[in-house]
């Protein structure tokens, strides 16, 4: 207990410290043409990284999760929690928030739509920003249940990795949006702030949800949390993420297919331990 209790401590730490650097990275440092081509790569490795822990990592432990648990049931009960998932982060993010998207060209190359949904709401109204904010958290929250709710190191290790890429990637990408449209420091940094604390709480409830259920019940809320945060990892890593680096097409796009390609053959890799 205490060295699973030290682990979900250090991940705390770290994916806050990530998170945050990148988010307030683009104030020491000027938005340039070669800072956005590098998110670009970055958040297309983030992509791959989080399309390989959603399917091969999740997914793939939810289903013999479920098969353990039930073995007799002949349902895909991980493949529907997950699928409805994917169902809820698409309605939180195209369809609840009354922003408009932003134009083209008006963000990061290769930003994250989380920050240019954002940045379109701190057009509109201060208020806008922290709905928005609050809403595109849901994610986070739930790959934090995960990280917390797992049991072996392998699979913490897996989606460890995986919360890291999009953090730093996806902080990163709010901070320059937040900065090109002029949004003041100390308001960016509670948006930062934000962003940055959703997957720590996310672990601490997955942590103390576990200790509370005994053997079985923490064996079900680990599939089921499994499941759940596989289907926000697909759509984060394919609407999101990988659509907005190929789309519109960029003269640097074989790069980026390289690092897609390269972030998911290194979660692949992981999967043979795990």
């Amino acid at each position: 207990m205490n060295e699973l209790l030290g682990r979900n401590l250090l991940a705390i730490v770290l994916i806050f410290a990530v998170a945050m650097l990148g988010g307030l990275l683009p104030w020491r440092f000027a938005s340039t043409r070669r800072s956005e081509v590098y998110l670009g790569w970055g958040n297309a490795f983030a992509g791959g990284v989080l399309l390989a822990a959603g399917l091969i990592h999740l997914v793939g432990d939810a289903v013999a999760g479920f098969a353990d648990l039930w073995p007799t049931v002949d349902y895909p009960w991980a493949l529907t929690l997950a699928a409805g998932a994917f169902l809820l982060i698409l309605g939180i993010e195209r369809v609840l928030p009354r922003v408009s998207r932003v134009p083209a060209g008006s963000a990061a190359l290769g930003s994250d739509p989380e920050s240019d949904s954002i940045v379109a709401a701190a057009d509109e109204s201060n208020r806008y920003p922290y709905l928005l904010l609050l809403t595109l958290s849901v994610h986070s929250i739930i790959a934090g249940m995960a990280l917390g709710a797992q049991k072996s190191v392998a699979g913490f290790v897996a989606i460890f990795i995986a919360i890291l890429a999009h953090k730093s990637a996806g902080g990163f990408a709010l901070g320059v949006s937040l900065h090109r449209v002029g949004t003041n420091f100390s308001r960016a940094r509670a948006l930062v702030t934000g962003f940055s604390i959703m997957t720590p709480l996310g672990i601490m409830l997955g942590t103390g949800i576990s200790a509370l259920l005994d053997s079985t019940g923490a064996q079900v809320f680990e599939a089921l949390v499994d499941a759940i945060a596989g289907g926000t990892f697909l759509y984060i890593a394919s609407l999101d993420i990988i659509r907005e680096a190929f789309i519109p097409p960029r003269d640097d796009r074989h790069i980026r297919w390289v690092w897609v390609a390269t972030g998911l053959t290194l979660m692949a890799i992981v999967a043979i331990w795990t």
